[in-house]
């Protein structure tokens, strides 16, 4: 495939550096290149599929609690650039096509849904996971709020929910739906023999089961429930266990979100979808194209903080540097596993995997995250004050209405 000619040609002298995903990753990005790009020898470009930053930590408690306002979730790119003056295309970028003239360009263009073709001298993929169910949220502005409706009321009417997955996802939303619904049979389905993954010490993994036990949940380990059928008022486990089930929900965690890489040769997709990346988060063979977050084929548990303060600094400093002619020399080393869980607006369990292995209860994790599911957090990563003004979200109600 070739692109049209007004993708071959530039409008001006300036490289253009374009980031596609506008999740916690590409975020993070965006800001960091907006603060030391020049204007004058850069253009800066978002592609997003959704035309407001999706923050998916903060839905749990939105589908679990009628009170929570929109825009715990839902953030504008307002402030996104700073004041430098960026670019975003709001649409779903479908392939990239790497230029072979170097004429044109040392780089490609990414194509988006429709047709559109934007031109990169250095391009950033960020795209996140894909996922199902009640965190599948949708692209456009209008069926925002016909989801989030549509799942607080199967929330709000169901008396029995199976969740399938005990990993963090599992664990929050069981945690969100027993504060707002202390009455409501919970059961977790998990495939493994203990709650999380194994990267975390088995101490603090039953603390976090014994947590939610005592807030009435219930915990099915070693099984899994196959499949996406609505219950019927039972369900079946692949173990043979029948659970009274009105509601199931999927939790097992998200898939990379990297199909639009699939087209590059060589190919730098891993059998499961993941990214391949050298340690300057360079994909593999194709120096000019960076990636970070859950798509890339890391061996680490993909967390919020990270994600931020340790992949994008990174793919920050080494665009710069490739940029300006410099070979990149930011290499990302493996940090310990940090985790802060909340079990609801009360508290969960921490864990910092530095020394020995810290473990921290209720009083510290209701400080560090329970309180906001960190909002406030998400929101001044896109340049948002910390608090959402009424104002504000009102303005963004009538506009997903």
């Amino acid at each position: 495939m070739n692109p049209p000619l007004s993708a071959q040609i530039r409008t001006d002298n300036r490289l253009s550096v374009v980031v596609v995903g506008g999740g916690v990753a590409g975020a993070a990005v965006v800001r960091g290149l907006s603060s030391r790009l020049d204007k004058t020898k850069y253009r800066l470009v978002l592609i997003t599929s959704r035309p407001c930053h999706t923050y998916l930590p903060g839905a749990l408690r939105l589908l679990a609690s009628p009170d929570v306002p929109l825009s715990s979730v839902f953030m504008s790119y307002d402030k996104i650039f700073g004041k430098f003056p960026g670019e975003i295309i709001v649409g779903t970028a479908t392939s990239i096509e790497e230029n072979k003239d170097p004429l044109l360009s040392r780089g490609g263009f990414v194509v988006v849904e429709g047709g559109q073709t934007v031109m990169y001298d250095a391009l950033v993929i960020a795209t996140g996971s894909s996922w199902v169910g009640h965190l599948a949220f949708p692209n456009k502005e209008t069926e925002f709020k016909e989801h989030v409706s549509s799942w607080r009321k199967k929330i709000q009417d169901a008396q029995h929910i199976v969740i399938v997955g005990g990993g963090a996802v599992g664990i929050e939303v069981s945690g969100e739906i027993k504060d707002s619904y202390p009455s409501k049979d919970i059961t977790i389905v998990h495939a493994n023999r203990l709650l999380l993954g194994d990267m975390y010490p088995e101490t603090f993994r039953t603390d976090v089961e014994d947590r939610l036990r005592r807030r009435g949940v219930s915990i099915i380990f070693n099984d899994t429930i196959e499949g996406n059928a609505a219950p019927k008022g039972t369900i079946r486990t692949s173990q043979g266990v029948s659970l009274p089930c009105d509601l199931l929900i999927h939790a097992r965690g998200g898939r990379p979100n990297a199909s639009l890489l699939k087209f590059l040769r060589p190919s730098v997709l891993t059998d499961r979808g993941y990214v391949k990346v050298t340690p300057k988060l360079q994909v593999e063979s194709h120096q000019n194209i960076f990636a970070l977050g859950d798509i890339i084929d890391w061996p680490e548990a993909k967390q919020l903080t990270k994600i931020s303060m340790g992949h994008a600094p990174v793919v920050i400093n080494n665009v710069m540097n490739y940029l300006e002619g410099r070979l990149p020399k930011k290499a990302y080393r493996k940090t310990p596993e940090i985790l802060a869980i909340s079990i609801g607006r009360g508290g969960g369990a921490s864990y910092l995997g530095y020394l020995w292995g810290l473990t921290f209860g209720s009083h510290f994790t209701r400080y560090v995250k329970s309180v906001d599911l960190m909002v406030g957090f998400a929101r001044r990563s896109i340049g948002l004050p910390a608090h959402c003004e009424k104002e504000e979200d009102q303005t963004l109600q009538r506009h997903i209405e």
